[in-house]
């Protein structure tokens, strides 16, 4: 059904544009509401009242704001049973990146344990990591591996923690691989775990470029330890579709933006 002129919506079509702009923009105010819909600031508090109601938002003076649970994270093994074939194209693209004679970071994570399986038959390639699944996976190859240590965190088989921020701040890669949990343009990217995102920032200071991998379900998500602004990465690959202002929000944080 096509709407009509949103000076004459009704209250579930007006509501729905409300969501999509909150979607965008992680909050809205009362009085550009107003202004948008051409309508009342009593009729806009009802829609906030009612969308508070359901839990999608928290009302704000003025406005509110997207109201996101923080998420708690996944063991890896469930991690890599979810959006496999977003993951796949993911990796297949982040491969072309990779040249011989290169260092490159992989971080830990599901997408880029992905990664890993599509590098198997790569050489001339050094590989650094703080994922043990992710070495495992190189085991057999000719790439050479090296593995930082660290305190294991056992659900991820991720190795954190003073002891591999120390390697990595030894060592000087051409690019890192990152994949996070959550993907907030406000507060930045995001994991559960605090010592986690201490060493991903770490491998960010260590690495000439840095290239975000996260499939369409981390955007709009966050998770308690921030890791960096967006603005700090150079390049996200995503199977999100994104809108002409989303594209121009990252190209404007000199973010490249690959979909695939």
């Amino acid at each position: 059904m096509r709407l009509r002129s949103r000076n004459n919506l009704f209250q579930e079509e007006r509501i729905q544009e409300i969501m999509k702009i909150l979607e965008r923009e992680n909050r809205v105010l009362i009085n550009d509401l107003c202004k948008t819909f051409n309508t009342s600031a009593v009729t806009i508090r009802k829609d906030l009242e009612l969308l508070e109601s359901q839990g999608v938002l928290k009302r704000t003076h003025g406005g509110a704001i997207l109201h996101r649970p923080l998420f708690r994270g996944l063991p890896l093994n469930e991690k890599e049973r979810l959006n496999q074939e977003e993951k796949e194209r993911i990796a297949t693209e982040a491969v072309k990146m990779i040249e011989e004679g290169d260092v490159v970071i992989l971080d830990s994570g599901s997408t880029t344990t992905y990664l890993a399986r599509k590098m198997r038959n790569l050489r001339g390639v050094t590989v650094i990591t703080n994922a043990v699944n992710i070495a495992l996976e190189l085991i057999s190859s000719e790439l050479e591996v090296i593995l930082t240590g660290g305190a294991l965190q056992k659900n991820s088989s991720t190795l954190i923690g003073p002891l591999a921020e120390d390697v990595l701040r030894k060592i000087s890669a051409d690019k890192l691989f990152q994949g996070v949990d959550g993907i907030d343009y406000e507060i930045g990217l995001t994991t559960p775990d605090i010592i986690e995102a201490n060493t991903s920032r770490v491998m960010m200071q260590r690495a000439g470029e840095n290239i975000l991998l996260a499939d369409s379900s981390k955007f709009g998500r966050r998770s308690l330890a921030v890791i960096c602004q967006v603005k700090d990465i150079d390049k996200i690959i995503t199977t999100k579709k994104m809108d002409k202002l989303e594209l121009k929000k990252l190209n404007d944080m000199g973010v490249e933006v690959i979909i695939v």
